[in-house]
């Protein structure tokens, strides 16, 4: 009975304890993990195979004292102002010296590096001097090779020379003998020397493209153009710096091989425009139509496959355009100068009717020409407003032509002229011009306040409605007219300071009104901008117009006592 008793007892025992238990097993284990993380790494090394020496060591005060020793030797030579390679080998001695002993003693401070920097910066300038010498006669060696027509032996010394200059500006020497600029120069001038022989090789590759092209030798002429601008485009990358390098040499370059591309099409362009301006001169115009279309149409193919090509000519494309339509509408313009033609001849035999009924045809045709073929030489605008104006005064032509003609006289010893008997009526003016510019207004009275411009004008319409050739008469006409003189009806005197009716007063012995007096008059005589007026006027006293006036006037003068009067030319149109 007592062990079981014992046994139910030593249970809750054993629990208490196992937390205990436990955590005393936790912090062993941490324990052991922690050494064990202290152990890893590095360990302390109990023994060196070399030691660092100590300031006071025999040995530092040794070296430190041969340093000094070599640098008193340079400093020696240094002083008497010329350095020998001997005196640059102690300080180099002292350097190597002197980088041993910063290695052995790395905590020799400040002064010790500061003399390591004073060393290398020593060293680098008196080697330098060195240099530079041996520079100064490799460019010069390099220059007299240049001029012996030695580039290779050229680019040697200058290679040697640029070799040296950059070693001195990487180096610990002094900044004065550091020479950046000179560098740059050799790097140039090495440049130009490797560049030269690729430009020779475009030039000579030109040369034989432009000889394979005269000889339309056209395959070789391109290839010899691609190899130039091969050789071109090489210099432009890698010499872009050398006088060789020319980007618009490529640019033409490629024009030349794109002009080669093109050379068949430019001389089919060629060979049918000859074609259309033979199929003109025989007459065949509608064949000169098709030829000048298709050389237009490859002409707009090129200049758009071949934009760099020599043979790009948009201007050609518009040429050859007008030709075409020149060429299509050559037929219906004879038809249409035909009818102008017969239309002047029926106004001047006063054929009305017969004018009238081809003014309509001429009209519909110079529409349809102008529509249809706006860009053909044959247009003619003033054919096309001369059309138009007889198209608009047709209902007044025979009216118009009967005033007229019942108005002139021929001029003395020339029938076929014949000369209007007073100054233009306002009457006549109104119904050419639709317009009145006089100040003295009045049907009956001559059309005053007119410039030259618009005489010229004035006699331009009504030739088309003559059907002849009307102008200003010229000062000699005038003369001719006046005759046996010219009795003054009309001055200062008597006229209330303003124009008579045209045609008032006592003509002359040969019919003619007041060549003197009422009105001066514009003639076709003139000097540039200006032009003569004849003859007096209102304003003028009798006695000053027997003189026979003439004045020079600006063209564009509009006075109230100037007016005119013309001449119709019956044997022309």
């Amino acid at each position: 009975m007592s062990s079981p008793r014992r046994s139910r007892n030593y249970v809750p025992f054993l629990h208490t304890l196992r937390p205990w238990i436990l955590g005393f097993l936790g912090v062993v284990t941490l324990g052991c993990f922690f050494y064990f993380l202290t152990t890893l790494g590095p360990r302390r090394v109990t023994k060196t195979s070399s030691e660092v020496l100590t300031p006071d060591d025999p040995a530092v005060e040794k070296l430190s004292n041969e340093i000094s020793d070599l640098m008193k030797q340079y400093q020696a030579v240094a002083d008497a102002g010329v350095v020998t390679q001997g005196a640059v080998d102690k300080l180099t001695l002292a350097l190597e010296k002197q980088k041993t002993l910063v290695r052995l003693y790395p905590n020799a401070g400040l002064d010790q590096a500061s003399r390591l920097t004073s060393l290398e910066t020593e060293l680098g300038t008196a080697t330098a001097k060195f240099k530079i010498i041996e520079i100064d006669r490799l460019e010069k060696d390099g220059a007299d090779a240049l001029g012996n027509a030695d580039p290779d032996m050229a680019k040697t010394k200058f290679t040697e020379a640029l070799g040296l200059q950059r070693e001195i500006n990487l180096s610990s020497a002094s900044s004065r003998y550091k020479n950046y600029v000179r560098e740059t120069a050799l790097t140039q001038q090495l440049a130009r020397l490797e560049a030269a022989p690729l430009q020779k090789q475009v030039a000579a590759a030109v040369t034989v493209a432009r000889q394979a092209a005269s000889e339309k030798r056209w395959a070789d002429a391109l290839s010899a153009y691609m190899n130039a601008r091969d050789l071109q485009d090489r210099i432009n990358r890698e010499y872009g710096r050398t006088i060789f390098a020319d980007l618009s040499a490529v640019d033409n370059l490629d024009s030349e091989i794109e002009s080669l591309n093109a050379a068949g099409i430019a001389a089919d362009i060629d060979a049918k425009e000859i074609k259309g301006d033979e199929a003109v001169v025989a007459g065949k115009s509608y064949q000169a139509a098709a030829y000048f279309g298709e050389a237009s149409t490859l002409q707009a193919d090129l200049n758009t496959k071949f934009p760099r090509s020599r043979f790009v000519a948009p201007d050609r494309v518009a040429s050859l355009e007008i030709k075409q339509q020149t060429a299509l509408s050559t037929p219906l313009a004879d038809s249409l100068a035909t009818l102008a033609t017969a239309i002047g001849d029926h106004l001047k035999k006063r054929q009305v009717v017969l004018a009238d009924q081809k003014i309509g045809e001429a009209v519909a045709a110079a529409e349809t020409l102008f529509s249809k073929y706006p860009k053909s030489l044959r247009i003619d605008g003033n054919l096309k407003l001369k059309l138009s104006y007889l198209a608009l005064k047709r209902a007044d032509i025979r009216a118009l032509q009967d005033e007229v003609y019942e108005s002139l006289l021929p001029l003395p010893g020339a029938s076929d002229r014949l000369l209007l008997k007073t100054e233009a009526p306002q009457s006549i003016y109104v119904l050419v011009m639709n317009t009145n510019p006089s100040r003295n207004p009045g049907r009956a009275f001559p059309v005053d306040s007119v410039s030259w411009g618009d005489a010229r004008e004035f006699c331009t319409r009504l030739g088309w409605l003559l059907g002849s050739t009307v102008r200003l008469p010229t000062r000699d006409e005038f003369r001719v007219a006046l005759d046996d003189g010219q009795k003054i009806s009309w001055s200062q005197t008597n006229s209330d300071g303003h124009s008579q009716p045209a045609g008032s007063g006592r003509p002359n012995g040969t019919g003619f009104f007041n060549l003197l007096g009422n009105l001066s008059e514009w003639t076709g005589t003139e000097i540039d901008d200006k032009a003569y007026v004849f003859g007096g006027s209102y304003l003028d006293m009798p006695d000053a117009i027997s003189q026979i006036p003439s004045e020079i006037r600006p063209k564009t003068d509009r006075a109230r006592h100037v007016g005119f009067r013309f001449v119709v030319d019956q044997d022309s149109q």
